[in-house]
């Protein structure tokens, strides 16, 4: 028998890190468990790094068009970023003159060799789906490698010595070597995947674990078809696009924020500037393109993608966009003026959100719910189309998935108590879609339909 079964509990609770604050109970235990294996030279407590993991595998996306942004910002981002695309066989990318609608079918050259699994945190649910599919893919594909975050690799590699991390400081490693991601949670943990790509994003598999999961395309129980039909490239996507934003003060310096300069940020969903703690309006010059479009005065200013059309923006009186219009969009929260209405831009805008002289106060710099910095009286913001996407796997069709979403998750123009007529009329037809999709076809009878 083991020897630590017969060890009290106090062994698996006491002397724990300031990490597991925050954990469940069940992972609290597996990570001091861990240390007091550790301590006994059961195995080491070095995590394998994905330094020593090969390059990505290419990958082909038909139609990819190319880059057509032609500014100073854009410029000098793609200039910064060219060293890590150069290292990247095939980055997904998007341009203001594609006209696809943002949707691919998706060929590996061959097949992909590393996959990361991004989970929510502090979810045993998660915990338990994460365990299940890793242990489901080393025993199926042997050579596949697979990736956590540090976090979540520090108290499973107990049970799984064989998964890698990025080193701390190498967050270009995730472009670099990654084929696709898993994801298990919500919407959140999507938001908190793409945050961790500066550059070229890989397909996203995602799996419904959360709140919301507008963005979840995939059940948890269906994992393993799902991953195989991955695996082998018979997949769909639609290219999500970002925004790239960039801080500066009033002398176009890039402001510093906690002793750090800020840099350059990527919004799935949104950049937000708001007054913030501030009582008094905040006062923003829009300038399009480098023309001045309108003063705007109220409680602060949304710059959303499509799909972030249906969070922030939408609570703010703004438009639902479907994903595959290339739009940028400006909602304004809580405007003084009546007149001053949401817009859609083009693609191809470049905008410039500096805060007014005349403002009592400064104001809050969120990007997708993360806090940036603060705001100064003089500063700006520049905010444009990013190159680089984030690939979301399709489940049935991103048409068919976008209108069952607005439907089903929004209640989109139902009254109370109301169910959706379209849900109950398209639920068959969407039945027979996903069959398809997984190679079965159907024929219909049309004579016993007659009798």
């Amino acid at each position: 028998m083991p020897f630590f079964v017969h060890l009290p509990k106090a062994t698996f609770t006491t002397s724990l890190p300031q990490r597991c604050i925050g954990h469940s109970r069940t992972t609290r235990r597996l990570l001091a468990l861990g240390r007091f294996q550790s301590q006994r030279g059961f195995f080491s407590r070095t995590l394998k790094s994905t330094k020593t993991l090969p390059t990505k595998v290419p990958l082909e996306l038909r139609p990819i068009f190319a880059l057509g942004q032609d500014k100073q910002h854009m410029e000098h981002y793609l200039e910064r970023t060219k060293k890590l695309e150069d290292r990247i066989p095939t980055a997904i990318k998007q341009s203001s003159s594609d006209t696809s609608g943002g949707s691919y079918k998706l060929h590996w050259t061959e097949r992909p060799r590393t996959v990361l699994i991004v989970k929510k945190p502090n979810n045993q649910g998660t915990e338990k789906a994460l365990i299940d599919m890793v242990s489901w893919l080393h025993e199926k594909y042997p050579d596949m490698n697979i990736v956590l975050e540090p976090s979540v690799a520090d108290f499973m590699q107990h049970r799984f010595p064989f998964v890698y991390v990025i080193p701390e400081g190498y967050i270009q490693e995730y472009s670099r070597a990654v084929d696709f991601i898993v994801t298990l949670g919500g919407d959140g943990t999507i938001l908190h995947t793409s945050s961790l790509f500066e550059g070229p994003v890989p397909p996203i598999l995602s799996f419904s674990m959360g709140t919301l999961g507008f963005l979840i395309r995939f059940s948890i129980k269906d994992y393993q078809k799902a991953l195989d039909q991955m695996i082998a490239g018979d997949v769909s996507m639609l290219l999500r696009m970002r925004l790239l934003c960039s801080v500066h003060s009033s002398n176009g310096e890039r402001i510093v924020w906690n002793g750090v300069k800020t840099g350059d940020y990527l919004a799935m969903n949104e950049v937000n500037i708001h007054r913030g703690r501030y009582p008094h309006l905040a006062q923003i010059e829009i300038k399009v393109n480098g023309r001045h479009l309108t003063h705007g005065v109220s409680d602060g200013l949304l710059v959303a993608t499509p799909t972030g059309s249906t969070a922030y923006s939408l609570s703010a009186g703004g438009p639902i966009v479907h994903p595959s219009v290339k739009s940028i969009l400006l909602t304004p929260i809580c405007p003084r003026s009546l007149s001053f209405r949401p817009v859609l831009l083009p693609t191809d805008t470049a905008l410039k959100l500096q805060l007014s002289d005349s403002c009592r106060g400064n104001s809050d710099i969120t990007v997708d719910g993360r806090e940036i910095c603060m705001l100064p009286k003089g500063g700006y913001l520049n905010v444009c189309m990013s190159p680089y996407p984030v690939p979301c796997v399709n489940r049935l069709g991103e048409a068919s998935d976008w209108v069952r979403d607005i439907n089903e998750l929004l209640k989109w123009n139902q009254n109370f108590g109301q169910k959706s007529n379209l849900l109950q009329n398209d639920e068959t037809e969407a039945e027979k879609l996903e069959e398809q999709s997984l190679g079965f076809h159907y024929t219909i009878d049309r004579s016993k339909q007659l009798k």
